[in-house]
């Protein structure tokens, strides 16, 4: 990459178009102009940070958060690219191997956060974005949750509201000094050695300082349960759904057991829990509501003490968690949990996690569609295979995604998403089984992921038949 080309000038040309942009920043080369609007232009992309650099028939230019590359002798729907600038951070989470599962993108084994996934179907996906390099993880110091593909990275400040994604600054970091722009200090590329959390779009309400940090890698347990240890708790979920999470039983295993139970008081600072006729615990009126606005008793389990003095605090226990009151500390941090995951990491040292197994407009290409069997007997599983070339040259396109929706015989329809296609332009779907009597028809539709121009889909069905 004849990257040293920047050195020969950093200041945009003083003219009409320096004017309108910041100092430091360039012009949009025209070759790019109609690329770097599509994929939302310095909303998304920022601006433009070097001049025009030039390497045979290639051409690029840095923005904040990508370098966008021109090959002239590439394929027609391959000339225009993101290069891949997040292969040179050298990060790279273990995938996971989890089932195909509703409510949840899952790409060789990452599970895209839920919150970035409108942007990177906006972006068209791993067609620009690159397939994933992480899990989610959530930067701690920086404050921000983050993920990151080979093409570009997204983030979120836990700051701000939810839904508001952008993208990192992977321009800005590979073309350090050459560029003088370097744009938000947020969005700067320092990736931190923090653990990956495959779990967090469903722990992220009840909030980071309630689980604290994680303190391993996310793992398969011994009952088959995607599970990580965080400081306050250790979370699982069953893979076959990962937003239904829960939290381990594991108080009395860290030297908390239950203690007996009591009958009720008259105390109006406490809530009484019955757990047989008469007798059970009281929990403090500001613990409960600490529960509450936390999950819930579905989170943190019966009480199982009452409150007991504990070195310096106050402490009760739950099933699942334990809580710790300060007397001491300022109102807003007086209640926080108890940090147990450290002992239950000693009781249980996680095993490894299993490794998985592993041009711009609708126009520019051809999609084939067809099924693994034109007839299937009701309720058993229908595969779709799905193959994308150049309209013209009819390559294979990798990278590209597809999104199925699948109308039932009852009226109903389902969302589905095929894995990126392949280097041979290639992917297959798995359909949920659908029932019904012999010669219903089973529609549905497949639509490229694109960002312009009209879509390109293909309507297609098969038939239930053979069944007794």
């Amino acid at each position: 990459m004849a990257i040293l080309l920047l050195v020969s000038g950093c200041a945009p040309d003083p003219g009409a178009a320096a004017a309108t942009v910041p100092d430091g920043t360039y012009p949009v080369e025209s070759v790019f102009r109609e690329f770097y609007t599509l994929l939302g232009a310095e909303k998304n992309l920022g601006y433009a940070i070097s001049p025009l650099v030039e390497d045979g028939n290639i051409k690029m230019q840095y923005t904040e958060a990508a370098l966008m590359r021109y090959d002239s002798m590439a394929a027609a729907s391959q000339k225009l690219s993101l290069a891949p600038l997040g292969l040179e951070l050298r990060l790279k989470d273990q995938p996971i191997v989890l089932p195909d599962q509703s409510g949840e993108r899952i790409i060789d084994g990452y599970i895209i956060y839920d919150e970035f996934v409108p942007l990177y179907d906006a972006l068209q996906g791993a067609r620009f974005i690159g397939r994933p390099l992480t899990q989610v993880r959530i930067d701690y110091e920086r404050g921000r949750i983050e993920q990151y593909f080979a093409n570009i990275g997204f983030y979120r400040l836990m700051k701000d509201p939810p839904k508001t994604v952008h993208l990192l600054a992977y321009g800005s970091w590979k073309c350090d000094a050459y560029c003088r722009y370097q744009g938000q200090a947020n969005a700067k590329v320092a990736p931190l050695p923090v653990f990956p959390e495959p779990l967090v779009s469903s722990l992220s309400r009840l909030g980071p300082d309630f689980t604290g940090r994680p303190l391993s890698e996310p793992y398969i347990a011994q009952d088959g349960m995607l599970e990580q240890v965080y400081e306050n708790f250790v979370v699982y979920a069953n893979p076959v759904n990962v937003r239904l999470i829960s939290l381990r039983p594991i108080t009395a295993e860290v030297g908390f057991p239950p203690t007996d139970l009591v009958p009720k008081n008259e105390d109006d600072r406490v809530v009484f829990y019955p757990v047989e006729p008469g007798l059970g615990h009281h929990v403090p009126k500001v613990f409960e509501a600490f529960i509450t606005l936390h999950g819930g008793l579905e989170i943190s389990g019966m009480p199982a003490t009452e409150l007991f003095p504990f070195e310096n605090l106050y402490r009760q226990c739950f099933t699942n968690y334990c809580l710790d009151y300060d007397p001491n500390a300022a109102e807003s941090l007086r209640i926080r949990p108890a940090p147990l995951g450290e002992e239950y990491l000693q009781i249980h040292p996680p095993t490894q996690v299993a490794n998985a197994n592993l041009e711009l407009s609708s126009g520019s290409y051809h999609m084939g569609i067809w099924e693994a069997r034109s007839l299937i007997p009701s309720g058993q599983v229908q595969t779709i295979h799905l193959e994308v070339t150049e309209a013209e040259s009819q390559n294979p396109v990798p990278d590209l995604e597809a999104t199925v929706v699948l109308y039932t015989p009852g009226g109903s329809q389902t969302t589905l998403h095929f894995q990126p296609t392949d280097a041979s332009g290639q992917a297959v779907l798995d359909l949920p089984p659908i029932t019904g009597a012999n010669g219903t028809l089973v529609p549905y539709t497949v639509c490229l992921n694109t960002a312009s121009g009209a879509p390109l889909c293909v309507k297609e069905s098969y038939v239930l038949w053979g069944n007794p």
